[in-house]
């Protein structure tokens, strides 16, 4: 449990999930994975307990190395959702996509350590 901004529970301030991240359509994610020279972005949805197993771990490091991570909601399965992950081959959340330069690489695993997370993002 992390105790940072978020909602108030019998005096424990709890954060929400995802709440680090910055949130973002899958239109233009679509966008920025193709065109930025640099961008994080995990899908999931708070329902998911592998992405609730994932996503303290991302936010550990996104918040040590000052990275920004883009957060889209899977719960949403909209059309644009939808081809998103069949165009990048995510079939299961949590997802972490990473472009630079126009090469996209994507892990799909609640199990990665931070580090490993972390050399992902990096490598």
């Amino acid at each position: 449990m992390r105790y940072d901004k978020g909602n108030i529970f019998g005096g424990i301030v709890m954060t929400t999930f995802a709440d680090y991240f910055t949130p973002i359509s899958a239109k233009e994610a679509n966008t920025q994975l193709q065109t930025a020279d640099n961008f994080i972005l995990f899908i999931g949805r708070p329902t998911c307990p592998y992405c609730r197993r994932f996503e303290p771990k991302l936010t550990q490091v996104a918040k040590d190395n000052q990275l920004t991570v883009h957060f889209l909601n899977s719960e949403n399965q909209d059309s644009d959702t939808q081809e998103l992950r069949t165009t990048y081959n995510v079939p299961t959340v949590p997802g972490l996509l990473v472009a630079k330069s126009g090469h996209v690489k994507v892990v799909c695993d609640s199990s990665l350590s931070e580090e490993a997370i972390l050399d992902f993002i990096t490598h």
